[in-house]
């Protein structure tokens, strides 16, 4: 999935087990349904993963098919996370018949495949890990999206990876931010942008700020590049208030007061970014309970 034009990981990067969040979450709670639940998630992770690498060729990994789809029918057929996985099973079902040419003629080159629903169907898994809480988990998924490129434009040139976010200091400014890199001009699909915004929410819950302010950059570039404008004006002002929050996690209420204020100046009357505007005025009053309590 992953198009020859994506740059290498930054040199020195820390090496990640893939899915470590998955593997650390099965080490205890065995045959619970969490357990259940995070289990199958791991193996269509890793059978998606490897379907990419075959290339869709026909009848790859076919031995695998039937230990997945038992996995995910071992969940209660109301969970959430059953449903979830099974749009993605459906939407890898879909990609594989579109890239497999027709009997009749056998020697057709194949079609590009049509990733982005796949890389659509993951990130609304992730959104159902994260109505259990499950932040390390949906965080995986998120940075699977990224890193894997299973839209088939993913990443982008100059763009930040927010695994490699080891390398920013250990006590991130986010007055001091790195800029998002200038990227030649070429068309992002949402998921991309969904999914930097996405994994840099569950950074910063996870008390990660570092990897949340890289997370932010990558989000505001693929914003300015997606292909559905929409998205990327709403990825865009989501990823200043991600900003802001940082600013007010890092004790200085006074400079995101700025910065939340122009986001409800811009949100107010905008009925697309009616969420950021309720988003906004709350993080206002974070702000002011925390610069409060701080005067004491």
């Amino acid at each position: 999935m992953v198009p020859p034009e994506v740059p290498p990981r930054k040199p020195g990067a820390t090496a990640r087990l893939q899915h470590q969040a998955f593997f650390e979450a099965l080490q205890h709670g065995e045959g619970t349904r969490d357990w259940t639940a995070t289990r199958a998630g791991l193996i269509v992770l890793r059978y998606v993963l490897a379907r990419s690498d075959t290339e869709w060729e026909p009848g790859a990994l076919a031995d695998e098919e039937e230990r997945v789809s038992a996995a995910v029918e071992a969940l209660p057929a109301n969970d959430p996370e059953r449903a979830a996985l099974q749009d993605i099973l459906r939407a890898v079902a879909a990609a594989f018949r579109s890239t497999t040419p027709l009997p009749a003629e056998p020697d057709a080159t194949p079609a590009p495949h049509p990733a982005e629903p796949v890389a659509d169907a993951l990130i609304a898994y992730g959104d159902a890990l994260l109505a259990r809480s499950a932040w390390p988990l949906a965080a995986d998924v998120y940075a699977t999206v990224w890193d894997t490129g299973a839209a088939s434009d993913t990443r982008f040139g100059g763009g930040v990876d927010p695994r490699d976010a080891e390398e920013a200091p250990e006590e991130p400014d986010a007055r001091n931010a790195p800029e998002a890199a200038p990227a030649p001009a070429r068309h992002i699909a949402p998921a991309s942008a969904l999914a930097a915004l996405r994994l840099a929410s569950c950074y910063r819950t996870l008390g990660r700020s570092a990897d949340a302010a890289h997370a932010l950059v990558a989000a505001k570039a693929a914003a300015t590049q997606c292909r559905d404008a929409r998205i990327g004006e709403y990825v865009s002002v989501r990823a200043r208030l991600g900003e802001a929050l940082l600013l007010i996690d890092a004790g200085l209420s006074s400079e995101a007061d700025r910065a939340l204020a122009i986001l409800v100046a811009e949100s107010a009357t905008n009925p697309r970014l009616r969420d950021v505007y309720a988003r906004a005025r709350h993080a206002q009053a974070v702000a002011a309970y925390r610069r409060q309590r701080g005067s004491r």
